[in-house]
């Protein structure tokens, strides 16, 4: 057994001197001279370019090696060449991140603690950076982390409390406070998961716009609301008022407020827009009961109303969808049982105050505000406190009737 050690000892040694290192450590690894197999691999890797090659190279010889000495020495050379390699952009790409703290670790196993510790409070890890520091003896930079970590768990402390805060008004339907809260909470802690996520299913509430559909289960009819002062009809889905007939052209018309007139704009179509059953020829002037004819079939009713909060005017077809309602407005609506509501409820307590809510858009956010007098105003199933903001999927109930945003 000796014998054959020495030979594979004499082997190694002839391939050494020649330069091959690999056949060496081969011949080092039969004769159990674990040391010296440990050492060819990091001659390959000291003589290897490519810092791929040289990474492998290096990790093979801290895996044969024993001596601590040896393993030191090694594991600082394969920390470089990894730290290197993964800085070699100027930007550290989000792969690349995940692999600096296994240089930590290498520069560690080579008592390299300064540096292995900056890179763990470069990646945020401040326990374990302190750990290297402490190894380190580096009082400084003990003192300068213990600083920055009371820093960091403020700031998330801070971020947590606006997210609590975000999500109590998001409950309460305040849903613009929450929005102005997640933003704060972002802004101090841009990778809060749960923040992120409430404030993206906020932002596709807000989708639709100045638009919203509003149904009355009770009164079997629905309101589809424009709070803009221009709003275009036409085939296209592109249109504000989409119609579907095929005598309404892809662009038809274009209905809207113009210094406290209601115009109406023929848009080059083929069939035509009528007032009172007269095609104009370009613009004209709606008012409070004309019929407004799209193409040859299509009739509305105008209805026209002016208040303190603004003009409204409602289209009312009089043929087809008889059930729904197209609503302009400046400014607020007034929703409830009084002949001036711009959404009038025929099927309310007799009880009830004439006007149950208001509802005004401010750019994203739909308002409602129950009247003072309106007992037991629910969203959802919740208590209405002074207002809510309303999306897609709301419920108001108040006074024996519900309404149905979308």
């Amino acid at each position: 057994m000796k014998f054959l050690k020495n030979l594979y000892i004499q082997r190694a040694l002839r391939e050494e001197a020649k330069g091959n290192f690999k056949q060496a450590a081969a011949f080092y690894s039969k004769a159990e001279d674990f040391e010296k197999v440990g050492e060819m691999h990091e001659l390959i890797g000291d003589m290897l370019r490519t810092f791929p090659d040289k990474i492998k190279a290096y990790q093979r010889a801290i895996r044969w090696y024993q001596e601590p000495e040896h393993l030191e020495r090694a594991a600082d050379k394969l920390a470089r060449a990894m730290e290197i390699e993964i800085r070699a952009d100027a930007k550290v790409s989000p792969v690349e991140l995940h692999r600096l703290p296994k240089v930590a670790e290498y520069y560690a196993l080579a008592k390299q603690w300064k540096k292995a510790g900056s890179i763990y409070e470069e990646l945020g890890m401040y326990d374990e950076a302190t750990q290297m520091y402490i190894q380190g003896g580096e009082i400084r930079q003990i003192e300068q982390i213990s600083a920055r970590q009371e820093a960091r768990d403020h700031r998330l402390y801070s971020a947590q409390q606006y997210y609590d805060d975000a999500e109590a008004a998001y409950h309460r339907g305040h849903r613009d406070k929450a929005h102005q809260a997640l933003q704060q909470c972002l802004t101090i802690e841009p990778h809060h998961a749960k923040a992120r996520d409430m404030l993206e299913t906020i932002h596709q509430a807000l989708e639709a716009g100045p638009q919203r559909l509003i149904r009355i289960p009770t009164d079997e009819c629905e309101y589809l609301l424009f709070a803009k002062p221009v709003v275009t009809i036409g085939r296209s889905d592109e249109a504000d008022l989409t119609l579907t007939q095929n005598d309404v052209s892809r662009t038809h018309a274009r209905i809207g407020f113009h210094q406290q007139q209601f115009l109406v704009e023929d848009l080059k179509s083929s069939n035509g827009t009528r007032v009172n059953g007269l095609r104009i020829k370009r613009r004209a002037e709606l008012r409070d009961r004309d019929v407004l004819g799209i193409g040859r079939s299509l009739r509305f009713e105008v209805h026209l109303q002016q208040s303190p909060q603004g003009l409204t005017v409602t289209l009312c077809p009089l043929e087809h969808s008889r059930h729904r309602r197209y609503l302009l407005f400046s400014g607020k609506i007034r929703i409830g049982g009084g002949r001036d509501c711009e959404i009038p409820l025929r099927r309310i307590a007799p009880v009830s105050p004439s006007s149950l809510f208001t509802i005004h858009y401010s750019q994203p956010f739909w308002y409602l505000t129950p009247h003072a007098e309106v007992p037991g105003a629910e969203l959802n199933g919740s208590p209405i406190h002074q207002y809510a903001t309303l999306i897609a999927g709301d419920t108001v109930s108040a006074s024996g009737m519900s309404l149905l945003f979308e």
